[in-house]
């Protein structure tokens, strides 16, 4: 047996500690996506269908999904979301939750469904795109991950989603995996 037989697990594991540090502590990539200039809160308040979206592992299967947004007497959002799974009448999916403007533009938001948000930059619910009359809406977040396609009516044209698709694309959402979210 070699006395200088060397363990090759601590130093595996100290490379690993080594790399997971630098990604750690690597400068954020910049923003893919830009938010509108400026939201009126109480216009954006309000029921919001969602007609599009890229898939959280939540929100598969969901039909009929919405958005309902209404000011709290402390100055936040409430939010809440819902929809069904695979029908129209099928097991209900509903959460409620608060978002915080992080700037005066109100068009960055931080949304917690798990204690109450706060104001703090650069938030995780962007508006990176809005229509002038607020009929529709497409939400990001600063890496344009994430995306939601959100109108006013519970449904809307072909040519409609398609503008409102390439709108999401131009504004830096990551539409590859976006998929029209049925409301029955």
């Amino acid at each position: 047996m070699n006395a200088r037989r060397i363990n090759k697990f601590p130093l595996v594991a100290l490379v690993a500690l080594v790399a997971t540090v630098a990604v750690a502590c690597a400068p954020m990539t910049p923003p893919r996506t830009s938010t509108v200039d400026q939201v009126d809160v109480e216009r954006y308040l309000g029921t919001w269908y969602e007609v599009g979206s890229i898939k959280q592992f939540f929100s598969i299967g969901l039909v009929n999904t919405k958005a309902e947004y209404s000011l709290r007497s402390d100055g936040l959002i409430r939010v809440e979301n819902s929809g069904r799974y695979f029908a129209p009448f099928g097991p209900e999916s509903r959460i409620v939750g608060s978002a915080a403007p992080v700037d005066e533009s109100n068009a960055r938001l931080n949304v917690s469904f798990a204690g109450t948000a706060t104001p703090t930059p650069p938030g995780n619910y962007w508006i990176v795109d809005l229509d002038d009359d607020y009929q529709w809406a497409i939400v990001s977040d600063p890496t344009g991950q994430s995306g939601f396609l959100l109108t006013r009516e519970r449904s809307v044209s072909d040519e409609l989603y398609a503008e409102l698709v390439q709108r999401a694309r131009d504004a830096g959402v990551n539409t590859g995996n976006l998929t029209r979210t049925p409301q029955l």
